[in-house]
């Protein structure tokens, strides 16, 4: 990121004391027991802010001493804040209504940093947003009569904002500070201790010899490393400075590279059993987990064998070959030498799924299992020093995280304090007339807009606020409207013009960043259609008897199939533009629910594919005649 701090020795060992402080504090309470709400999210906040100044160069100073100074400077005034915010939530209840002048001041800093922090660390996007709706709290009896309302005083609203929990320390930040936080630091110290490599290099074993090899080694690790990640721009680096430049050697173009590592890499934020801090604030809003992940593991599947089979088209179309067996790595070596490692994650998916333990003490008992591992692990033992160093290290994940839903706590706190949150469902209510699937689109425009300018979890933040009521209002299962915004706030990644994944990925591939966006955009084509499809059929989402979700399986992987052929132009030979509408058509309709739609799609889809293989035969025998 821009304005990336180069530490210095004190800075070094600040961001030692403080990432090591806030690590620990989560990994206690994950098994512990969290302290009061408040309390525990003004502690998580406190110091993930504390370690901005250490993590970036705030105003780009080059000069150490005084960069030194800034930044104690701020992390004293943070403490500052943390220490009397922590202190009065046994007594705020007797001082509601009311902000002494050094509570309004506090909570004026505070504003400033967190705005101005997020703003560093994520982007404009979301800093914008919430002082426009700040504003919009301070002047609405001067806006039109469509949007007014009676306006607040600057002491009401940082009343709201720093006290209690319906402004910054929201419901964003606690899920930020109870579920995400245990599972970045496990995400984290996972990645250093190698795991990362691991999954590429057994994936590569795997897959490698097969035509197009590469690019599919690069949708298998991506999905596997997306686990621990949660994020698409992070799974690109992770991953992507190995597999791009492996596809570009198989003969794959600089920007079909690109697309593939940023397709693959946001779907890892669709793949069980982690899928990074949005679902985590979705488990929230729907009361459980485990549901969270078993209504996400069908879409997350249907997603990369779309995404496979076309990267096989490609492979096909091009006549490419996968890579020799010198080149490969044998798998049961590179088995036989990282399975420990990847342990931990196999027990986190048991203890979830299985056992069924809570997020937060299956991360810990795989945090704890991951550290005695380094302890002993043969040829690559880690000293206590170390491991601690690890541990602090895996908080600098957290910060961006806590200033999003920290700043995403502003802007809801402001939308419901003000009643437009309200208003806003019911607009899209009353222009979508009623009517469902325009509802969908409108929702879908949306989420991608907010998608492009902030991270999944600050849009998801918004749009489960703002959107997910009017869906529900119009008969869409709560689950499918909750997953329907998430995965839109995740296909923004591959979206141009602000698709972020796709431009780190132009930049490690040296291909056109925008093209690159756009090839992405048409290998994440199942992205967008999987949530039409689960909202129409909830199925999909593991809703439904056993005989509903096996069928809406089926005919969900022949739509995936049928939707590949139509994105790559190609089965047999390639396909002109009015089969590839006639496919396109088919397999829109066998993904959708019903018996009729399912005939409709199986004779568009069997009549051009039964037409390409004749003209197949024919040229092969035709072929055949010439050579003889």
């Amino acid at each position: 990121m821009e304005g990336k701090n180069k530490n210095s020795q004190l800075s070094k060992i600040l961001l030692f004391i403080i990432g090591l402080a806030l690590a620990l504090f989560h990994i206690y309470t994950s098994y512990f027991g969290a302290l009061p709400s408040y309390q525990h999210r003004v502690v998580h906040l406190a110091l993930s802010m504390m370690l901005v100044p250490l993590c970036y160069n705030l105003f780009n100073i080059k000069n150490e001493k005084i960069k030194n100074v800034f930044s104690v400077g701020i992390i004293a005034v943070v403490s500052v804040i943390g220490l009397y915010s922590y202190s009065i939530a046994d007594t705020m209840w007797k001082s509601s209504g009311t902000m002494s002048g050094l509570e309004i001041i506090l909570a004026t800093i505070l504003l400033i940093l967190l705005l101005s922090f997020t703003w560093k660390t994520v982007g404009a996007a979301m800093p914008i947003i919430a002082i426009l709706c700040i504003l919009y709290a301070l002047f609405g009896p001067n806006l039109p009569r469509s949007i007014a309302h009676r306006g607040y005083t600057w002491i009401r609203i940082t009343e709201v904002l720093f006290k209690g929990t319906n402004g910054i320390f929201n419901t964003p930040l606690g899920v930020s500070s109870i579920y995400v936080s245990i599972f970045v630091i496990f995400a984290g110290v996972l990645e250093a201790s190698g795991a990362g490599d691991i999954f590429i290099r057994l994936t590569q074993a795997l897959l490698g010899g097969f035509r197009g090899g590469p690019a599919k080694v690069a949708v298998v690790a991506s999905s596997l490393f997306g686990t621990i990640s949660g994020s698409a721009v992070a799974n690109v680096v992770g991953t992507g400075s190995f597999t791009i430049p492996l596809m570009k050697k198989s003969g794959f173009d600089s920007e079909f590279s690109g697309a593939v590592e940023t397709a693959a890499s946001s779907g890892g934020q669709l793949m069980p059993p982690v899928m990074g801090a949005a679902a985590f604030i979705m488990a929230d809003y729907i009361g459980s987990y485990q549901e969270v992940l078993t209504a996400a593991i069908i879409p997350a599947i249907l997603f990369y064998i779309a995404l496979f089979i076309m990267i096989d088209l490609e492979a096909l179309k091009k006549d490419l070959k996968g890579q020799s067996k010198d080149e490969l790595p044998n798998f049961m070596e590179e088995l036989k030498k990282g399975w420990l490692l990847l342990m931990p994650l196999v027990l986190l998916v048991f203890l979830l799924v299985g056992v069924r333990y809570s997020a937060q003490k299956s991360a810990f008992f795989s945090i704890i299992f991951l550290v005695v591992i380094m302890l002993v692990y043969p040829g690559k033992k880690r000293s206590v020093s170390e491991i601690l160093h690890l541990i602090a290290s895996s908080s600098k994940g957290m910060v961006s995280v806590a200033l999003t839903t920290g700043t995403a706590g502003i802007i809801v706190g402001m939308l419901m304090l003000t009643g437009i949150g309200y208003k806003l469902s019911s607009l899209l209510i009353s222009l979508s007339q009623g009517n469902v699937m325009l509802l969908l689109i409108l929702t879908m425009v949306t989420s991608v807009i907010l998608g492009m300018g902030m991270p999944t979890s600050a849009a998801y933040v918004l749009l489960a606020t703002l959107i997910v009521p009017a869906l529900e209002n119009l008969g869409i299962a709560k689950i499918a409207a909750h997953f329907f915004v998430f995965y839109f706030g995740i296909m923004a990644n591959v979206t141009p013009p602000v698709a972020v994944a796709a431009y780190t990925a132009a930049g490690i591939a040296k291909g056109d960043a925008m093209k690159t966006g756009f090839v992405a955009w048409r290998l994440s084509l199942a992205g967008f259609l999987m949530p039409f499809m689960f909202c129409m059929n909830p199925a999909l989402l593991g809703k439904g008897t056993n005989g509903e979700i096996i069928l809406a399986i089926m005919s969900a992987l022949i739509g995936a199939y049928g939707l590949a052929t139509a994105v790559q132009r190609y089965f047999k030979g390639n396909l002109s533009w009015p089969k590839t509408i006639v496919v396109l058509l088919g397999s829109v309709s066998t993904m959708m629910p019903g018996i009729k739609s399912d005939i409709f799609g199986l004779i568009c889809l069997g009549s051009i594919y039964a037409i390409q293989i004749i003209k197949s035969k024919k040229s092969y025998d035709e072929g055949e005649v010439n050579v003889a």
